[in-house]
């Protein structure tokens, strides 16, 4: 018989595959050991547990050695003893059940990593020995083409998968050597994130999430305390590097800065340089500062950090600032080393992530029952190193030895805690199993131990033969992966696409009791640990319990590299650095687009209070002239007494119309001016009301209407008397009739009307929004201020004439001399609207202040008016009624005056005797006296003047 060439081909490719791993790791595994092929070291390498298929198991059983001689130191009883006897103890239960593998019994071979990669990947040599040295019968053929008769089949039994390693390094040593053998391997602990590359490592699965999702949780943890500039902590290894750039990659993303990254290794130079350096980013006399550190470092690391830091800040008790550690899941809360000592204070507000595992009471009671002389305690024998160790102990010690015996120690349950990673052991072995069941149902359906007939005779029953060589590609893909089972704890476990367990986490804090009065006084016996729970995450749903903080919630501790800048003020960027900026004030009509940019809003915008955006100030904060200010009261105030006071003046005249005073002022004209001011007194509530198209057609056509009205009326008042006492001849000046003065009156005022109509048709009246400043929105009526100027340009024009007039008839005799209280009425005018004038464009930001002078100025006009013209009557005809009466002698001096006047033509004197008017009422004894007194010898102007009048 000779071997097949595909068969020898496919040896070969093993052979050498295996040799060029080992030969990849000699030079580590030369620290270790002189020799390739590691001696035996003298402390228990592995245990074996017999069963009809073999699950492989590899556990840090010891921590790495320190010294070079030796592979291992010492030994672990939670990372290590507990997953062992976790293991051991699932077996047992699935062994229990004989119906779930239909009498198949698992069992095991548990291999000791002694924490060191290459040590575990010499150990793990023994998973694949009998594969490598390995014949089968179909590997032959006969010369004669017939089978070959082998007398006995060899029953050799390898491995079907392998649980471990616990460490990420050694598990990526252990899949590059199971991978070349096909062999599935799920890890309990592993939580590297290339370990979910399948194009790497086609076989490994593990029932913990990859330290991407580790990564997330952690960086929502510091978003969620807004956290934006940290340190960054890892160890140099597989571990360390790949969470850290895990943690980088989720940080960038939430915009959290790293202050530093300090590589550390094992050594006391690196610890003391890296901590001097995480000390001066803390910046301890600041506000600022990077307060958290976040941790990716193996478990040996820590103990030595938390001292170093504890001598380096020289920590109290009552330490106002120190470093807040985030700490991976790496850190572990049962060793005491973190927690020796001035450990204590540094580890002081820790916060750590714990992957999500329950207590397995089932498998507590099951390792406190473990005890020296049981079957379950001998199987295991590094359960008699621990007792050595830990109970400082012997085993088989001679009669009357002083030594403790190891024999008649029993645990107790004080103080006894449980490996955090027992859960992911127990659904390690238990996903194997129900993989293992699921492909033997497929495979060998009708194959059952128990029930074949050769069992009842047989010491070694049959297996079937694709369980014994279990194809560990179809295994993996088909029936491993696709598990989905009720775990020990009730919870449904399933893989993901990747080969991953479920990303849930729990957030513990250190909080001692011994350094927390809170605790002490609230917490009961039944929580003895100084870890508490704060908090858990789950695929992205962060949930944090505010009250078990060891801060107040109003006082979470800061870790940023600058405060953030008040509403209103801008970022600048610090050397383009994210998290490092200085503060600069926005301009007030500005807003932020983002938290480095300001933008102008849009004229008749605002921002927002808190500067995100910009609001309509039309909608809420639109400004027109409001009965209740101090702006409309006062006009309004003048206004109305201004009224009152034109109301009483017509009521006096109504009265005493017949008298003559009444008519030597010129009834008519009288009456045009009282109303002229009534119209300008109502304006101002014309100009106080909220702008609308009525409102400003009446403002645009009102104001200018009353105002030539009242000045129309006075220039036909002087221009008249101009007239009669200018004349040098004896005819009769032509339109002095009152009904003529009205006529005058009426069409000087109409030319104002009819420019304002033609104004309001060629520009429609309405209203518009000004914007004297950034902050104000006025609502005001649809022309420019300039423009309503221009249509008082006429107004000002009889003005200018009324004053005119005024000037030229200053002389005339006193009893005439109406004029001079008229003259006087727009000289004050003229310095009104002066005035006003430069105080309207002179307050051209404030409307109110515009409004309220222009009304006062309008008023004022018709106060002067009033009070200079009508006063003089109103004090006549209320107190001295007596020169309000005609005197008989005012016949006698107009015959004396016509004697003496020698050019008075008989038509002009006649006639002026025959009509007297409205001046030669108010003519008296007393003021003919004086008039002849002035003068022995009249001149002709005067005799003219008199015997007109």
């Amino acid at each position: 018989m000779v071997p097949k060439p595909p068969s020898i081909i496919r040896h070969m490719f093993s052979v050498l595959a295996l040799a060029i791993q080992i030969l990849a790791n000699v030079n580590v595994v030369a620290q270790t050991t002189e020799a390739v092929d590691l001696a035996p070291p003298p402390k228990v390498r592995q245990i074996r547990i017999p069963g009809d298929i073999l699950i492989g198991g590899v556990f840090p059983v010891h921590s790495k050695s320190l010294n070079g001689d030796e592979p291992c130191g010492e030994i672990a009883e939670t990372r290590g003893v507990h997953r062992v006897e976790a293991m051991l103890y699932a077996l047992d239960q699935i062994n229990s059940q004989n119906d779930f593998l239909r009498g198949y019994k698992l069992g095991a071979l548990i291999l000791d990593s002694c924490s060191n990669p290459a040590y575990a990947l010499n150990q793990s040599l023994d998973f694949v020995r009998d594969m490598i040295g390995s014949s089968e019968a179909s590997d032959y053929v006969c010369l004669d083409g017939s089978d070959p008769n082998l007398k006995k089949q060899s029953q050799k039994k390898n491995v079907a998968a392998v649980v471990g390693g616990s460490y990420s390094s050694v598990s990526v040593q252990l899949a590059n050597l199971l991978r070349l053998f096909r062999i599935a391997q799920v890890s309990p602990a592993s939580t590297n994130a290339d370990l979910s590359d399948k194009n790497r490592f086609e076989y490994f699965a593990r029932t913990v999430p990859s330290d991407d999702y580790q990564a997330m949780a952690m960086v929502e943890i510091a978003v969620k305390f807004k956290w934006s500039y940290v340190s960054l902590v890892y160890s140099a290894d597989e571990y360390g590097e790949l969470g850290a750039d895990a943690f980088k990659k989720e940080a960038r993303k939430k915009g959290i800065c790293i202050a530093l990254e300090e590589r550390i290794q094992n050594k006391k130079e690196s610890f003391t340089e890296s901590i001097n350096n995480l000390v001066q980013k803390l910046q301890p006399e600041k506000n600022v500062g990077a307060t958290v550190v976040v941790l990716f470092v193996g478990t040996e690391y820590i103990p030595d950090i938390l001292r170093y830091t504890a001598e380096r800040m020289k920590l109290t008790s009552g330490a106002k600032k120190r470093i807040i550690w985030l700490a991976s899941e790496s850190w572990d809360r049962n060793n005491d080393k973190y927690t020796a000592g001035d450990n204590r204070l540094a580890a002081q507000g820790a916060i750590v992530l714990m992957l999500a595992s329950q207590k397995v009471p089932s498998f507590e009671e099951y390792f406190m029952s473990l005890h020296p002389g049981t079957e379950a305690f001998e199987r295991n024998k590094w359960l008699r190193e621990l007792w050595q160790v830990k109970y400082k102990c012997e085993f088989d010690t001679p009669p009357g030895s002083t030594a403790s015996r190891c024999e008649d120690i029993k645990q107790s349950t004080e103080g006894f805690n449980a490996d955090d990673k027992v859960q992911f052991v127990i659904d390690a072995v238990y996903a194997i199993a129900h993989g293992l069941q699921s492909m033997k149902q497929a495979i060998c359906p009708d194959d059952a131990i128990e029930n074949h007939w050769i069992s009842r005779y047989s010491k070694q029953p049959e297996i079937c033969h694709a369980m014994q060589n279990i194809d560990g590609s179809d295994f993996y893909q088909n029936y491993l992966l696709k598990v989905n089972f009720t775990d020990i704890v009730g919870k449904r476990f399933r893989f993901s696409p990747q080969g991953d367990g479920p990303a849930s986490y729990t957030i513990l804090t250190y909080k001692p009791k011994s350094m927390d009065k809170k605790r002490r006084m609230t917490d009961d016996e039944s929580s003895p640990s100084d870890y508490v729970e704060i908090g858990h995450w789950s695929e992205n749903n962060l949930t944090i319990y505010e009250k078990n903080l060891w801060w107040d919630p109003d006082h979470t501790p800061v870790s940023v590299c600058s405060l953030p800048c008040k509403i209103g003020f801008r970022k600048q960027l610090i050397k383009d650095e994210q998290c490092c900026w200085a503060c600069s004030k926005c301009e007030d009509y500005e807003y932020l687009i983002n938290e480095t940019h300001c933008v102008g809003c849009e004229q008749g915008w605002w921002p927002t209070k808190d500067r995100k955006g910009c609001f309509d100030l039309s909608l809420s904060q639109l400004k027109y002239m409001r009965w209740r200010s101090m702006y409309s009261l006062v006009p309004t105030i003048l206004a109305v007494f201004g009224i009152i006071a034109t109301l009483f003046v017509i009521v006096v005249y109504v009265i005493y119309n017949e008298t003559p005073v009444v008519k030597a002022s010129g009834r008519e004209l009288s009456y045009i001016l009282l109303i002229s001011m009534i119209m300008c007194y109502c304006m101002t509530f014309v100009l106080l009301s909220k702008p609308s198209a009525i409102v400003c057609a009446i403002k645009r056509t009102g104001i200018g209407f009353a105002f030539s009205c009242l000045y129309s009326a006075m220039f036909v008042k002087t221009n008249r008397i101009f007239r009669i006492f200018s004349t040098r001849s004896a005819q009769r000046p032509r339109f002095i009739s009152p009904i003529s003065q009205v006529v005058m009156t009426a069409m000087l005022a109409g030319v104002q009307l009819i420019g304002s109509l033609i104004w309001l048709s060629v520009v429609p009246p309405g209203w518009r929004h000004h914007y004297p400043t950034r902050d104000q929105v006025v609502l005001t009526c649809n022309v420019p201020d300039h423009h309503f100027l221009y249509s008082l340009a006429y107004d000002g024009f009889l003005i200018v004439l009324c004053t005119t007039y005024a000037v030229k008839t200053r002389k005339v005799p006193e009893n005439f001399n109406e004029t001079k209280f008229i003259g006087f009425s727009m000289y004050t005018t003229c310095v009104v609207w002066l005035s006003w004038i430069f105080f309207f464009f002179g307050t051209g930001s404030d409307f109110q202040i515009q409004t309220s002078s222009l009304c006062i100025s309008i008023s004022m006009s018709a106060n002067v008016a009033l009070a200079c013209i009508f006063s003089p009557k109103l004090w006549i005809i209320l107190f001295e009624k007596h020169k309000n009466v005609r005197k008989q002698e005012g016949e006698s001096m107009l015959n004396k005056s016509s004697r003496s006047l020698g050019n008075c033509s008989s038509r002009l004197c006649a006639n002026s005797i025959d009509e007297p008017n409205q001046y030669t009422a108010l003519l008296t004894d007393s003021t003919r006296r004086r008039s002849s007194r002035k003068t022995s010898q009249p001149t002709s102007t005067s005799s003219a003047h008199d015997t007109f009048l």
